[in-house]
C-alpha cells in the first residue's frame, strides 16, 4: 500500500497572502486565498477565497496549504464529510498557542499593556527567528516595536538576536529570565542575553543598542510598554513581541488564566 507525500511547494499549489485583518472576538488573522491545482488540469481542485489564518506569516501559508493537500487526499480515500467548507472551517479554526499569537485587546489591558499590539511567539532558534522577522517586515514594518526575551542556556543568543535585527530595528530589547521545568537552572541570565544582543548588534554594524534588564517577566512586560510610552507620541503603533523561548511565551499565558 503505498501513500501520498505532501510538500506545501508542490508544483500547481498557487496560493497568497491579501493583508491583515482584525477579526471581531478573535483578533488579528491574516486573509489568504488558497488554490490547489492539480499539474494536469486547468480547472482547480479547490479554491478557497479570503481564508482567515489566525497563525500569522508566509510559513503558517505554507503550513495550511499542507493541511488543505492532506485533507484532499483523504477525501480521495472515500471521506466524503471532507468538503470545502469542512477545510475552510478546520483551517479557520485552528490556531497554536505561542505561534504567531496575538492576545486580544482585553489580554493586553488585563497585562497593562493597554493600546500596544502584543505578539507571542515561541521562536528560540535562527531559522524560527527568520519566520517571525520576515512576518514582522512584511506586515507590521511601520510599528514602533519593542522585544521581550527570555531564551535557555543551550541556545545559540546571538545568531538569534542577528536574524531578528538584520530586517527589524527595535525601539529596545528588554532581556528577562523564565523558569524551565520549574527553576531557572537552564534559563540564560539576562545580563548574558544583554552582552548576546549588544554583540549581534555590533556586528551588524547598527551602533548603540538599547538593552535592558530585567528578572521579573512582568516586570520586563511594563518596562518595554514604559519605553514604547517614553519614545512614541501621539497616534503611534506600539508594539511588543514576546520571543525567544516557549517557557517565557507559557508563563504570560499562564498569568492570563489566572
Amino acid at each position: 500500500m503505498s501513500s501520498p507525500v505532501v510538500l506545501a511547494s508542490d508544483i500547481g499549489s498557487g496560493s497568497s497572502i491579501k493583508g491583515i485583518i482584525n477579526r471581531k472576538g478573535v483578533g488579528l488573522c491574516q486573509s489568504c486565498d488558497i488554490v490547489i491545482q492539480n499539474e494536469k488540469d486547468e480547472k482547480p481542485v479547490v479554491e478557497l477565497g479570503d481564508v482567515k489564518l489566525r497563525m500569522l506569516g508566509h510559513h503558517q501559508l505554507q503550513n495550511a496549504v499542507s493541511a488543505t493537500c492532506v485533507s484532499l487526499c483523504l477525501r480521495d480515500q472515500g471521506w466524503s464529510r471532507v468538503t470545502d467548507e469542512a477545510i475552510r472551517i478546520g483551517l479557520e479554526n485552528t490556531r497554536l498557542l505561542g505561534r504567531s499569537q496575538f492576545l486580544t485587546p482585553k489580554e493586553a489591558e488585563a497585562l497593562q499593556l493597554a493600546g500596544a499590539t502584543v505578539l507571542l511567539d515561541g521562536a528560540h532558534t535562527k531559522e524560527s527567528a527568520r519566520a517571525l522577522k520576515e512576518m514582522i517586515e512584511k506586515e507590521f514594518a511601520e510599528k514602533r516595536l519593542v522585544f521581550v526575551v527570555a531564551m535557555a542556556s543551550d541556545k545559540d543568543h546571538v545568531s538569534f538576536a542577528k536574524e531578528l535585527l538584520s530586517g527589524v530595528r527595535p525601539e529596545a530589547v528588554v532581556l528577562t529570565e523564565a523558569d524551565i521545568g520549574g527553576s531557572k537552572v537552564r534559563s540564560t541570565a539576562c545580563s548574558v542575553l544583554k552582552e548576546s544582543w549588544i554583540k549581534a548588534a555590533d556586528e551588524l554594524g547598527l551602533g548603540f543598542m538599547e538593552a535592558s534588564e530585567d528578572k521579573n517577566v512582568f516586570g520586563s512586560l511594563k518596562l518595554a510598554y514604559e519605553i514604547l510610552k517614553h519614545n512614541t507620541t501621539g497616534e503611534a503603533e506600539r508594539m511588543v513581541i514576546v520571543t525567544g523561548s516557549l517557557h517565557i511565551v507559557s508563563s504570560v499565558l499562564s498569568s492570563l488564566q489566572h
